[in-house]
């Protein structure tokens, strides 16, 4: 009599639990690989994020900053309430408001965001980027989130009234030893500069290892390098490195007439990769997200 009591006790209990399940809000660890907040960068290129965080329930959701790589940013909630979408620049996010401060040319203020996103969260960002002319007239305010939040004062630093790529951020970072793989990458050193980022969240070094293919797929070249304890290393203009001439010089004339690569990524850590492509002409600015 006992045992029946007890098991149908515990029926009773499994029900509601699973009844309940559902209006519970489950989370997952995404990353923000691209928060900016202030960079002025080869050919007077100023970068900043907009960062875009849409509630598609009908209950409040959270957005939790809980660990940030390459910068010491705040963590910190955000509370998006049912069917809005709430803008934050990349300079708001990472001071957790604004500084307070006027920002400076020689500054770089960059990092990646790792978050706790609730279900129900749609979480994109775009890559804001214009040449500089440092004609800014500048306020008192701070320039909008969507014009890249800074605080200019009256330095002649303007707001960053340019436009980018739309990202969508959904994934965390990538197991130990998983391939990632960036099937954009523009390899040459001509007319694009092409950048490589690097993330490692791990207490401990990572040891990478890079392949690269040719766009005939005839010629593949890989290349080691090391990633520091909770690093967010950034290797600009690629194939300008020493250590890729070879591959440049076995593609031939073949790749450099069909500038197209790719890159299969595997590390000793997690890791979290992607790749921008930028026109040295106007600072315009394409991304290889990992798959």
């Amino acid at each position: 009599m006992s045992t029946t009591r007890t098991k149908a006790t515990w029926r009773v209990s499994a029900l509601l639990v699973a009844l309940l399940l559902p209006a519970v809000s489950r989370a997952e660890t995404i990353v923000l690989p691209n928060v900016t907040g202030f960079v002025l960068g080869a050919q007077n290129a100023l970068w900043s994020t907009e960062i875009r965080i849409t509630n598609l329930s009908e209950s409040v959701r959270e957005l939790r900053v809980v660990d940030w790589i390459g910068i010491d940013g705040a963590l910190q909630t955000l509370e998006v309430k049912p069917g809005e979408t709430r803008i934050i620049s990349g300079w708001e996010l990472i001071y957790g408001g604004h500084r307070g401060s006027v920002v400076s040319l020689d500054e770089d203020i960059y990092g990646a965001a790792v978050c706790e996103k609730d279900d129900g969260l749609l979480v994109q960002s775009a890559i804001l980027t214009l040449t500089h002319s440092g004609t800014g007239l500048g306020s008192d305010s701070p320039c909008e989130p969507w014009r890249g939040g800074h605080e200019t004062g009256h330095s002649g630093i303007s707001c960053n009234d340019g436009s980018g790529p739309l990202l969508t951020h959904d994934h965390d970072f990538f197991p130990a030893e998983q391939p990632i793989l960036l099937p954009w990458l523009f390899s040459s050193s001509g007319d694009k500069r092409q950048n490589l980022v690097l993330l490692n969240p791990e207490t401990a070094p990572s040891t990478v290892e890079i392949s690269i293919t040719s766009s005939d797929g005839m010629v593949t070249r890989t290349n080691g390098y090391t990633v520091g304890p909770r690093a967010f290393l950034q290797i600009n203009e690629l194939f300008r490195q020493a250590e890729w001439q070879d591959f440049l010089r076995a593609a031939g004339q073949h790749q450099r007439e069909h500038p197209a690569a790719r890159a299969t990524i595997r590390a000793t850590t997690r890791l979290y990769a992607l790749g921008y492509v930028i026109s040295w002409i106007n600072n315009t600015v394409s991304v290889s997200l990992p798959m």
